[in-house]
């Protein structure tokens, strides 16, 4: 697999993009108006311990208390990294105490960002953890020599307080330099730990790396080839850090300097443009279509335009594992998270069904956003969880539309008539009428209307003016009453 990151400089944002076999599977921004909070450390203040939640709200110094579920977040550190139960300190809480806390999840809308007491601070190879005495592996690590080697290496050097995990970076990476590693994560620790005991909470004690350093020290593996810029400042910043970490990449950091734009050089907006559109396609002629509720996100697999094959249950296997690979792409790409239910075209054959779902999961660990897959029902219909820490990228890249309000609806020409009518039946004593629109329903009340109209007008003896109003919505119109200067809005 070809794997390239692209990071695009402009004036007050970054851009970054993963290309994997000239595919786009991933896109990020930053800038200014979203703020990084997923990683930061605070000492924090209970503010309230829910019981029937088993949670508790913290003050971190922001606009909305946190929410730290104090079950959720050992289930996920008991499963994440297989921990047992004894490995994890037992936390009570209570109203006023101060405590260490660390940003998981950004908060979205009205939800305060969700946090854990599991602190941890990442290094280039080691994550090191506050709160556990486990020594955890990257999953992506998949030689079983080299998981034993590190797992040995760390074990020996780790000290017995803390927990720590080992990254992909650290594959065929020599002792001395995971030595170093751990002993500059630990010197930060300290470090925190000594600015907390003179601060009062709420307090940030630690702030993650700027964006583009965080990305390429928590992405740069053996499995990239390249990481191209195209700003020169920032090709200087990555280039001095993989000197200093990683040397054995500098090959690897590239500066675009040609007069096409990078992005344009990958086709980065055309797939981004390609891949928001409602029916996403798939290569032999089936289509899905994503949509997302408050509660979960709901994907839809049609067989389309498909007629390659005569028997059905073929031509439903290959175009449910079609969209296997490309429902995995998208969630990656648009960085979905939570609860998500794929509703695949019906098979009969229990062996198929296996397939479909073993190919999901296949894709979904190239992605490093946990998932969890729960199989598929008897109706076609597979469940499965996604991690997401940070905000969607439909969320930073389109606002709602202000005509529909989000729904993607507009009132219909029918509905609209049928409702000026009920108005204009329903103002009794009244006799003259200005309907204000946008053209296109004006010319329909003018035409398609007007016999129903004119009967109206007859039988209540009313009189009605039509202009053509540019500003008001689509799927609206403005009845004025002339003679008492009243407007009635009609359509939403």
């Amino acid at each position: 697999m070809k794997k390239k990151i692209l990071i695009s400089t402009l004036l007050d944002e970054y851009r970054m993009a993963v290309i994997e076999d000239d595919v786009l599977v991933e896109f990020s921004i930053e800038r200014p108006g979203l703020e990084k909070r997923v990683g930061n450390i605070y000492k924090g203040k209970v503010l309230s311990v829910n019981p029937e939640l088993n949670a508790a709200f913290i003050n971190i110094g922001v606009e909305r208390s946190a929410f730290l579920s104090l079950t959720r977040e050992r289930e996920e550190l008991l499963e994440g990294e297989e921990l047992a139960e004894e490995l994890l300190e037992e936390r009570k809480l209570t109203k006023g105490d101060e405590i260490l806390v660390q940003v998981t999840k950004e908060g979205i809308d009205k939800k305060g960002a969700r946090i854990t007491q599991y602190c941890s601070l990442p290094g280039r190879y080691l994550v090191l953890m506050a709160g556990t005495k486990h020594t955890g592996i990257s999953r992506r690590i998949s030689n079983p020599r080299e998981r034993y080697r590190l797992r040995k290496i760390v074990t020996d050097i780790k000290p017995p307080d803390f927990g720590v995990i080992i990254r992909t970076a650290a594959q065929k990476i020599e002792p001395g330099e995971l030595k170093r590693d751990l002993k500059m994560l630990l010197k930060m620790w300290k470090r925190l730990e000594s600015i907390a005991c003179k601060k009062t909470a709420p307090y940030l004690l630690y702030k993650d790396a700027d964006f583009i350093t965080a990305y390429v020290r928590d992405n740069l593996a053996p499995d990239v080839d390249l990481i191209i810029m195209d700003s020169k400042r920032t090709y200087k910043g990555i280039y001095g850090y993989v000197k200093k970490y990683s040397p054995i990449y500098l090959s690897r950091i590239k500066l675009h300097n040609l007069t096409t734009p990078l992005f344009d050089v990958y086709k980065v907006n055309e797939w981004l443009k390609r891949s928001f559109e409602k029916k996403i396609k798939l290569p032999s002629g089936g289509y899905i279509i994503i949509e997302e509720t408050e509660a979960l996100v709901a994907v839809d697999v049609n067989s389309g335009s498909f007629k390659g094959h005569k028997d059905a249950e073929v031509m439903s296997l290959t175009t449910n594992l079609e969209a296997a690979k490309e429902v995995a792409r998208q969630l990656r790409l648009r960085n979905k998270g939570g609860v998500i239910v794929i509703d695949f075209i019906d098979m009969h054959d229990a062996s198929n069904k296996r397939k479909v779902v073993n190919t999901l999961k296949k894709e979904l660990k190239k992605d490093k956003s946990r998932s969890r897959v729960y199989g598929m029902t008897k109706l076609g219909l597979v469940q499965l969880t996604r991690k997401r820490a940070r905000f969607s990228l439909s969320r930073i890249l389109f606002d709602n539309c202000p005509v529909c309000e989000g729904t993607g609806h507009i009132p219909s020409l029918s509905d609209v008539t049928s409702r000026l009518e009920q108005t204009l039946l329903s103002l009794e004593g009244r006799k003259h009428f200005k309907i204000r629109a946008k053209d296109y329903i004006i010319s329909y009340l003018k035409t398609t209307e007007w016999n129903n109209l004119k009967k109206l007008m007859r039988m209540k003896r009313l009189r009605i003016e039509f202009e053509i109003d540019s500003d008001v919505n689509y799927g609206e119109l403005i009845v004025t009453d002339k003679d008492i200067g009243k407007d009635y809005r009609i359509g939403r």
